[in-house]
């Protein structure tokens, strides 16, 4: 997905919540079941997260290419107010849901999860790189391996081939 593309999915997902919130007070202040609204608020939320991931990932896969329309001054100062733009979301997103909905430990707890996770996952790539580099070290001795047999065998069979010779010549 195109950093464009996510960022609009981003402040779709905050309207979302926005709207959510404001049903939510409303109803709550009316006295009406709040459940589903307060899932949708959750879902929401998540919604952002994930195009504020793809903001991300698409702002990094895009340093890795080289955007013809645009200078790399533009380049650089739209990702950056992408980021920032995400960041207030972020906040605005924090205090809806400490101060206009009853899950004001949520994201608290949401940010002590997401830390976990982070940490698990790069502890993962950091294993998952750990072993690719013992594969590979693997694949090298293997190949120095193959190589040292093949040699071996090379030079018994050249060497014989030429004792074979020898006995020939002196037999004649």
């Amino acid at each position: 997905m195109d950093p464009i593309t996510a960022f609009a999915a981003a402040q779709a997902a905050v309207a979302g919540v926005k709207a959510c919130v404001n049903l939510y007070k409303d109803a709550k202040a009316v006295g009406k079941d709040v459940s589903s609204i307060a899932g949708e608020i959750t879902s929401g939320i998540g919604k952002f997260f994930d195009a504020q991931e793809a903001v991300v990932k698409a702002g990094h896969d895009l340093q890795n290419k080289t955007i013809k329309t645009k200078s790399v001054d533009m380049q650089a100062f739209d990702n950056v107010m992408r980021v920032r733009q995400l960041q207030e979301y972020e906040q605005e997103l924090k205090e809806l849901l400490i101060y206009h909905t009853p899950y004001a430990g949520l994201w608290d707890d949401f940010l002590r999860e997401r830390n976990k996770l982070r940490e698990e996952k790069k502890e993962e790539e950091r294993a998952e790189k750990r072993k690719m580099e013992k594969d590979a070290k693997q694949k090298i001795k293997e190949t120095e391996d193959n190589i040292f047999i093949f040699l071996t065998v090379t030079i018994v069979v050249a060497l014989a081939a030429l004792f074979f010779a020898l006995i020939v010549l002196l037999l004649q």
